[in-house]
């Protein structure tokens, strides 16, 4: 192996390692027989039920004490192997991002050949940190309602938390400017600004340097959930004062699983504002919101066989969206445009001013009209491009269709492959 793949691979395996810092999860416990005494050198194997990888085994100490590290969030089974004791197989228990989460095991005395399975656990506490926050699960993140499918909206769930659309109005972070590059993201927590939080993508760094808010918003799709910390988080998640939200992505299992999706709407159903009189025409709006997903195992008939081993997922989405909006503005009458401004105040010719002592004076042009000779003819043509008035005034209604965005320039994809 080249020293350049050599040296790839390390910083590889370095990103990986840092990453899993904040990504992952840690089980602690006790290892006790039915008296309360500790049982050491007890093997503990920790397997992810949706992967069938067994993810770590580890031995318990002389006091009876166990630490399983690096796991990422999921469902796990647990088997506890001792001498002279009962196997224990302990099923379903769940484990969410950046939770260090307590797991004690009782064994029983008998032959190891015999096991006993617990089947039903409670949820994990959070007892092993000092940290405030919340995680939201697959479940909230798939059947919430959200506009425009934006996750970061779900960080309201968290206590403290204000949500998308609270900004000061025309700012760079209030989502409502052309320059906001991720509109809609900025949250605050605890009085913090919105430019003071943390957002990681499966433990990288997903933070824009210019106004501090996320770089890569993934769809909801590609979340298998995310955690929103608020206060008391640990050294290795610091870099700001406001929240840290960390999204952890799907990723394949044993099982083929995927989903399709799309959303519209549309002006059917919308009301006419103020300004928009009866009468007159309705704007229209359409907006297309769809993708899919899909993952599994790595198959390759004949050659490769990933289940328990590899996986891989997928995810699309994209979206179109236009917007036709009707305006009152100002435009020139006929009459104007013939240059006939009798009915409107007095107007001078520029070309007639004149020094008298300290003031400059102009001649009105006769009758309040400008000759058609006096006329530019680049302006006389963009003046036929006007549209014509609807009343007497100088107001009328135009119709502005606007294309906002549209596939495959506002869309987004991931994919990932898992050992």
């Amino acid at each position: 192996m080249t020293r350049p793949i050599l040296a790839a691979t390390a910083i590889l395996m370095l990103a990986l390692r840092l990453s899993a810092q904040v990504s992952t999860g840690e089980i602690i416990g006790d290892v006790t027989d039915t008296s309360g005494a500790a049982v050491p050198n007890a093997k503990i194997t920790a397997t992810n039920a949706e992967t069938g990888v067994m993810a770590r085994e580890v031995t318990s100490g002389a006091d009876g004490n166990y630490i399983i590290t690096l796991l990422p969030p999921g469902t796990y089974n647990f088997t506890v192997e001792a001498s002279g004791f009962r196997k224990l197989a302990q099923s379903g228990v769940g484990l969410q991002t950046n939770q260090r989460a307590k797991v004690d095991f009782q064994l029983q005395v008998g032959q190891v050949s015999e096991t006993v399975e617990v089947q039903a656990t409670a949820p994990l506490l959070e007892s092993q940190s000092s940290s405030l926050g919340q995680v939201i699960g697959q479940q909230f993140v798939s059947e919430l309602p959200l506009n425009g499918r934006n996750f970061v909206q779900l960080a309201i769930l968290n206590p403290g938390v204000n949500g998308t659309g609270f900004s000061t109005s025309n700012t760079i972070m209030s989502g409502a400017r052309p320059d906001d590059r991720r509109p809609g993201t900025e949250i605050f927590s605890n009085g913090n600004r919105e430019g003071s939080n943390n957002f990681l993508y499966d433990g990288a760094d997903n933070n824009e340097r210019l106004i501090g808010l996320i770089v890569l918003r993934p769809a909801i799709e590609a979340i298998r959930e995310f955690k929103v910390q608020t206060n008391m988080y640990s050294a290795d998640l610091g870099r700001n004062s406001g929240a840290v939200v960390d999204v952890i992505t799907k990723s394949g299992t044993n099982e083929f699983h995927g989903s399709a999706f799309e959303f519209l709407r549309n002006s059917a159903m919308d009301a006419r504002n103020f300004f928009n009189l009866r009468g007159t025409p309705f704007p229209s709006f359409k907006y297309n919101q769809y993708g899919g997903s899909i993952g599994g195992p790595v198959l390759i008939p004949k050659v490769y066989n990933g289940k328990n081993r590899t996986f891989w997922f997928a995810d699309y989405e994209g979206y179109r969206r236009s917007v036709q909006n009707f305006l009152f503005t100002s435009i020139p009458t006929a009459a104007i445009r013939r240059g006939d401004f009798s009915a409107e105040n007095r107007i001078y010719d520029p070309i007639t001013g004149r020094r008298e002592g300290t003031a400059v004076r102009r001649d009105p042009f006769p009758n309040n009209q400008i000759p058609m000779s006096r006329f530019n003819p680049i302006t006389a043509k963009l003046l036929a491009t006007y549209p014509a008035t609807t009343n007497n005034n100088l107001l009328t209604h135009i119709s502005v269709l606007s294309r906002a965005c549209e596939s495959p320039g506002c869309s987004s994809a991931s994919i990932s492959i898992g050992v």
